[in-house]
């Protein structure tokens, strides 16, 4: 019996933090391309920095829950979890100053949320 690898394919992911010490931030990530199809329970991996508010940053990185089938056959994850704390904000350029000087800086060590639906799975290769 011949068995055909499902296509690999991305999805892409935005949602804003939660608001801690009354700010929050952005979060964009491709996800890390899968094989995978609607209907098989594949997860994907993504890991990421959210956007520079107040001098810092957050690393976070996780695993999407299964796939979720659409009645068109095409599938979205859930993607949910807590970003690192703001401990080892290493520069970026100037932009971590540039943001402390626009902003405001906070050092105090805290966490963000977050949870949302990626985008339907693109980039798929030929079967």
């Amino acid at each position: 019996m011949l068995y055909r690898v499902p296509p690999a394919h991305v999805h892409f992911f935005k949602a804003m933090s939660s608001k801690e010490l009354e700010h929050n931030h952005l979060l964009r990530l491709y996800t890390y391309s899968v094989n995978g199809t609607a209907y098989d329970c594949h997860v994907h991996q993504y890991a990421g920095i959210t956007g520079i508010k107040y001098g810092h940053y957050h690393n976070y990185f996780g695993t999407t829950g299964p796939a979720i089938a659409l009645q068109n056959g095409r599938h979205i994850h859930f993607l949910e979890g807590t970003v690192e704390q703001n401990a080892f904000n290493t520069s970026r350029g100037k932009a971590l100053v540039i943001s402390a000087e626009k902003e405001g800086l906070i050092e105090e060590l805290h966490q963000h949320t977050y949870s949302g639906y990626s985008t339907v799975g693109f980039g798929y290769e030929p079967w």
